[in-house]
């Protein structure tokens, strides 16, 4: 009688811990309605530092896509310098909106971007070849004020050092990798190829991501009415997160509306070698990483300065990878990293975009 206890016991545990896991992840297994995430307009992805469109069978986007269209969406992905300044990354995004808006005859698309990719699409909502034909732009984990990263990086390798003569030419030789890769049509996510991008250089990058030269980006090419009226890097150097949302920016802008959403966890799982190997090497170059009273970051990129528009969410228990669902969907236990999109989908196709 006992043992039957026990096996009762057990299979009850069992049975409640599987509700309450179906319960904390609803949505992982629900079938997808086929229109869900139908926009009025296409949605065009703009990747940031690091990003290729699909390479070697996986896409940047990995299964968040996949998941946009086989809910209706209509998405394009271009693929962006991997590696260069901000003005050079917002003038390959403009040439390949007007090459997608031609494509599809659509009168205006919705920007969705990642990271860097949101200094990109905010120079291509500000500029005037492009009035009138963009509907919303929508950022992830945004590179909005730079990243301490840039700075601690440009202070460690200095000219003529060991690491710029033979560290940053080996990790040039892999993003001009990954842009030979993504400028294969056959490779590409979607129905839309970016042209091959020019050489790609980590030195540029950190430059551009640098928080000054953001600032002065911004300021030069940007709408900042979008932004929040206060800044969090005068106020706290970055570190403990955005400002109060009182101070938050304009959710619209031009006729053009801004949304953001983003994480604040720089590691979320030890299975995932980005979190293990990758976010403990950016981790070396922040400093600030290390004091005492905690740093608010997703493991590149500070909570503060992801604020733009409308600020869905910050604290999402994700880091930079698991916001595009790298490395190939081992990221957070808690997150179904694809349906963050697809409901933001949704929530633009109900506002009419």
């Amino acid at each position: 009688m006992k043992w039957n206890f026990k096996k009762l016991a057990l299979a009850t545990a069992i049975s409640s811990s599987m509700l309450m896991t179906t319960q904390a992840n609803a949505g992982w297994f629900d079938k997808p309605e086929p229109t869900f995430a139908k926009t009025q307009y296409p949605i065009v992805m703009v990747g940031g530092a690091f990003a290729f469109d699909s390479a070697m069978g996986i896409d940047y986007w990995y299964g968040i896509t996949d998941a946009l269209r086989e809910q209706g969406a209509e998405v394009y992905v271009t693929n962006l310098s991997s590696a260069e300044l901000n003005e050079v990354r917002g003038e390959e995004l403009v040439y390949d909106i007007e090459q997608i808006l031609a494509l599809t005859g659509a009168d205006k698309v919705n920007l969705i971007a990642h990271s860097q990719g949101a200094l990109a699409s905010r120079f291509a909502a500000n500029d005037e070849r492009l009035t009138d034909r963009i509907a919303s732009v929508s950022t992830s984990h945004a590179m909005n004020k730079g990243t301490h990263f840039s700075e601690g990086f440009r202070d460690t390798v200095e000219e003529g050092s060991t690491i710029e003569k033979l560290g940053v030419p080996l990790i040039n030789f892999v993003f001009n990798t990954l842009e030979l890769l993504s400028a294969n049509e056959d490779s590409a996510d979607g129905d839309y190829d970016s042209p091959a991008r020019g050489k790609q250089d980590l030195l540029r990058l950190a430059q551009a991501t640098d928080r000054e030269k953001v600032a002065q980006y911004a300021a030069d090419y940007t709408d900042m009415a979008v932004m929040p009226s206060q800044d969090c890097m005068t106020i706290n150097n970055g570190e403990q997160g955005e400002v109060d949302p009182a101070f938050y920016g304009q959710t619209e802008s031009n006729g053009i509306k801004f949304f953001s959403w983003g994480g604040n966890q720089y590691s979320t799982n030890f299975l995932d070698p980005l979190d293990s190997m990758l976010v403990p090497i950016f981790g070396l170059f922040v400093p600030e990483y290390k004091e005492e009273g905690g740093f608010q970051w997703d493991g590149l990129v500070p909570v503060c300065g992801q604020a733009i528009g409308q600020v869905i969410k910050l604290d999402y228990n994700a880091n930079h990878f698991d916001a595009i669902n790298q490395l190939m969907g081992l990221g957070s236990w808690k997150l179904n990293i694809p349906a963050i999109y697809t409901k933001h989908a949704n929530m633009l196709a109900q506002q009419g975009l």
